[in-house]
């Protein structure tokens, strides 16, 4: 494993590990051919939604053809979507509007996805529907505890008060429709995690300049790695990207209609047994 293949993540247990070990490699050989190039992130980003955008379009037919073809076409977004970061560093070019358009990108290709899965399965509507709604929850939450829990043990530190803080400042700022949603889509997390959820208006309301408490000390940074590592073994399958890989996998292979509904519980059971587990082992976050 190369430089560029190795997760770039304090936590890397935490990392997907069907892009750990399968789409990072992957996007490292094309990275390595493109960082000499003036090719950016963001353009290899918007290649990704658009292959995201062709596959949907393939899943809408139905055929057995087009499945096997919507099916590839979904492996090289996924590819892609780990090739835009890797290219980002490569290049040392990292920006706010990068990360946000990639976190963006993954979003629109998952529900391009699903809508061409929806008219080219219209038969199976129900399960494609309870895929859907438990893959938005698992990206969610799966992306609040990779951030929260490498705030606290980098920087001993809540990332959620910060980013909320600092989401409701720029929608103070500036008219942002992006700002507005990205707040509210923080306010979901909090909801999940410490059954709190604000509007606009009521943060509006609540103090401001209250300092912010006192980073965590090494020592109990360490306690709590150890604690997450047990929850990294439950929380690092719930990325969207399994979800993707494995409509990819059973389109491919012809079994796509036969697992949908399998993929319906496996995914709703895993998701409640997850969340009651994390609350068990951190039991601050729904009484703070």
């Amino acid at each position: 494993m190369t430089d560029q293949t190795k997760p770039k993540h304090i936590l890397p247990d935490l990392v997907e590990p069907i892009n750990r070990y399968l789409h990072v490699p992957l996007a490292a050989f094309l990275v390595a051919g493109l960082k000499k190039t003036p090719v950016t992130p963001n353009q290899v980003t918007y290649v990704s939604i658009l292959f995201g955008l062709a596959a949907a379009g393939a899943f809408s037919r139905g055929s057995a053809g087009a499945m096997i073809a919507g099916g590839l076409l979904l492996e090289v977004t996924l590819i892609l979507d780990c090739a835009d970061g890797q290219l980002a560093r490569a290049k040392n070019c990292s920006t706010e509007w990068g990360r946000l358009l990639d976190g963006i990108a993954g979003y629109i290709a998952y529900l391009a996805v699903v809508a061409g899965l929806l008219l080219g399965l219209q038969s199976h509507y129900g399960s494609l529907a309870v895929i859907s709604l438990f893959t938005i929850l698992r990206a969610i939450s799966y992306d609040y505890c990779k951030q929260f829990m490498t705030s606290l043990v980098e920087r001993g530190v809540d990332w959620s008060r910060e980013d909320i803080e600092g989401t409701f400042l720029k929608t103070r700022q500036k008219t942002s429709t992006l700002a507005v949603v990205y707040f509210y889509y923080l306010q979901v997390q909090r909801l999940m995690f410490r059954g709190q959820f604000s509007s606009l208006a009521e943060y509006a309301q609540q103090p401001r300049g209250e300092a912010a408490p006192a980073p965590l000390p090494t020592q109990a940074r360490e306690a709590w790695r150890k604690k997450f590592s047990t929850l990294a073994i439950f929380w690092k399958w719930h990325g969207a990207d399994l979800v993707l890989f494995l409509f990819v996998l059973f389109a491919v292979t012809g079994t796509l209609r036969a697992f949908l509904e399998p993929m319906a519980w496996l995914l709703g059971v895993q998701f409640a047994l997850t969340l009651m587990i994390h609350h068990f082992l951190i039991r601050h976050e729904t009484a703070a």
